[in-house]
């Protein structure tokens, strides 16, 4: 509970200083727009890790390992990992930093067209 608290407050901190440096003054609107991005961002990166980390991907990496291989690579390609087995990064820490800001974008899109 307390790391997901630190998280949301780092990218809520990073969100501030991007609206300060894109507008040079604190906005509804800068804080929608510059959330939506950073948030987006964030939920993307924990998307493509959450895929690459099921499996889903294995196939098509080495389908396309072994059509782009010379001759003499085969062996080596049927020796590597796949690239489920090489992530080490999680995709929770993303989604947890990311999905908290997109709500709050949400709230004040709401808050800014009533």
């Amino acid at each position: 509970m307390k790391s997901n608290i630190i998280i949301f407050s780092i990218s809520q901190v990073v969100i501030l200083i991007f609206i300060w440096l894109i507008y040079g003054q604190w906005s509804l609107l800068g804080y929608i727009n510059v959330s939506f991005f950073v948030s987006g961002l964030l939920l993307l990166i924990g998307g493509i890790v959450f895929i690459i980390r099921t499996g889903s991907f294995d196939f098509f990496m080495k389908s396309m390992q072994k059509v782009l291989a010379r001759k003499g690579q085969r062996e080596a390609l049927e020796s590597m990992r796949v690239p489920s087995e090489a992530m080490s990064v999680r995709s929770a820490w993303f989604f947890m930093a990311g999905l908290p800001s997109f709500v709050l974008m949400l709230l004040a899109l709401v808050l800014y067209y009533l």
